[in-house]
């Protein structure tokens, strides 16, 4: 038998299967790094619907406040509405974000409500497992005069 016509099984070289290999591993880190990013988008998505519950509860709060009567006169049976300046005052006077959270947390959801007080161990910083996943936290600044509350999203 003539070698030169001898046909033996090709197989692949060593150069061509690292070459398939380093593909391989491209095509696996881009699909890894589109996971790993998917999930932080939604954790920051999450992070922002928290913030927009907070500051819709105080919003619902500084509202619901103005029409609360703060004084009953007894021979009238008439109210007094707090004004403005009041509301900002009582808001105020919580010295911290976690104190301002319990104050508007009758607006909240109880899931939510109960999600931000086990998760927030810090009376500055409030938490939740979606804004720790983000490094991020929610704070209630002191309500500025001729300004309104607002809710804080910051990072750690």
């Amino acid at each position: 038998m003539n070698p030169s016509t001898c046909r033996h099984p090709r197989a692949f070289t060593l150069v061509e299967a690292l070459v398939t290999i380093a593909i391989l591993s491209i095509m696996a880190g881009v699909l890894i790094s589109a996971f790993s990013s998917a999930t932080t988008d939604a954790s920051r998505m999450i992070a922002r619907q928290q913030q927009a519950a907070v500051q819709n509860a105080v919003n619902a709060w500084v509202n619901g406040d103005t029409n609360r009567v703060n004084v009953i006169n007894a021979t009238t049976g008439a109210g007094k509405l707090r004004t403005v300046e009041e509301i900002r005052t009582d808001y105020n006077s919580r010295t911290t974000s976690l104190a301002r959270l319990n104050l508007v947390s009758g607006y909240l959801d109880d899931p939510t409500k109960n999600h931000f007080f086990s998760s927030t161990t810090n009376s500055d910083k409030i938490k939740s497992e979606a804004l720790t996943a983000t490094k991020q936290f929610l704070t209630l600044p002191t309500w500025a005069s001729g300004s309104y509350p607002q809710v804080q999203l910051n990072a750690e």
